[in-house]
């Protein structure tokens, strides 16, 4: 709408600073009018005559509707809505800081425990040890580096090094020599050094029992020691969460964390205690072999029907895609320690 005063400068002499005029026609100022509705002008006129206030705006009032009407009638564009913008919820950060966020469905649960104890029915560790104290060396070897190429490496560090007493005496640069492959290998010759030195001056030559006194070793942190303790000496510790269980553990929504101490957390509150062990090397070989971080093979993945992530549907039953993976978890077992 517009007050005459407020045109006085456009509308010329009619104008006055105390009358109430209807808006001006498409040939106006503004570029529309209310002409039509028996109380403006024609489009031929420039101003319609003058009205009273209260009139006025009783007009206005009841012709709103009609007025918008006409407008959008006349082709001129509407201006477009301003929406609020959306308050963006902070689910990574903040998710990790807190833990989870969300706690799986025990249904879901039972369903992940039952398809992937199908899939890989005997979990083990693809590190070659004899017992406790070789797999722990081994442990630390494999940081930065490949179970693969930790296996190329073992037999002749063993082999000349037989006992934590003697690798912990031997001449730092023969060990940096053995273990060169495996990479940082001036920082893993110190900690596998420093922790077989702390094994047989501390702990009588046998890698401790308990999670604290693992901890005190050189080099071990919780993955470390969810290995050790579960593997070697079958101790349900925790679940040793390396970046593939980080990762299928993520993707099946079993936490929104980012960090292992956080996701271990989640998972150890998702699945009994009993199965701590073995569900962390299932979830690992999974991970390793099928749902891998670049082009993981859903199609094939007996979790399919399960996993938020899926990237397409699933190939036949959920049953035949377990036991395809079962076999070839079989083939790759051989040569390791089964749990």
């Amino acid at each position: 709408m517009a007050f005459c005063h407020a045109f006085s400068r456009d509308l010329g002499s009619n104008a006055s600073a105390e009358c109430w005029y209807g808006l001006p026609t498409k040939n106006g100022p503004l570029g529309w009018s209310l002409a039509g509705q028996g109380h403006f002008p024609s489009s031929s006129s420039r101003i319609g005559p003058p009205l009273q206030k209260e009139a006025f705006l009783q007009r206005i009032a009841k012709r709103g509707s009609k007025a918008k009407a006409d407008e959008g009638a006349r082709g001129r564009p509407k201006a477009p809505a301003v929406k609020a913008p959306a308050v963006k919820k902070k689910a990574g950060a903040a998710a990790a800081r807190a833990g989870t966020r969300r706690a799986p469905k025990s249904a879901d649960v039972a369903a992940l425990q039952e398809r992937l104890t199908r899939a890989v029915p005997h979990p083990h560790v693809e590190l070659l040890f004899q017992d406790p104290w070789q797999l722990l060396v081994a442990v630390i070897l494999s940081a930065q580096s490949t179970d693969r190429r930790v296996n190329l490496v073992t037999p002749d560090l063993f082999r000349r090094w037989s006992t934590p007493a003697e690798l912990a005496a031997a001449p730092p640069d023969q060990v940096e020599e053995v273990i060169k492959s495996t990479g940082f290998f001036r920082n893993k010759t110190k900690a596998v050094q420093s922790a077989s030195r702390l094994v047989a001056e501390r702990f009588g030559g046998e890698v401790p029992r308990s999670m604290p006194e693992l901890l005190e070793l050189p080099g071990v942190a919780r993955k470390t020691a969810n290995v050790i303790l579960g593997s070697a000496y079958g101790v349900a510790s925790g679940i040793a969460t390396d970046t593939h269980v980080m990762r299928v553990s993520r993707r099946l929504g079993l936490t929104l964390a980012e960090t292992p101490e956080k996701i271990e957390l989640d998972l150890c509150q998702a699945f009994p205690a009993e199965s701590w062990t073995a569900m962390g090397h299932r979830l690992l070989l999974h991970g390793r072999y099928l749902c891998t971080a670049r082009a993981p093979a859903c199609a094939d993945c007996p979790l399919n029907e399960l996993c938020p992530s899926r990237l397409t549907q699933a190939v036949g039953a959920w049953e035949e895609r377990a036991e395809h993976e079962a076999a070839e978890m079989q083939g790759r077992a051989q040569g390791f320690v089964r749990l």
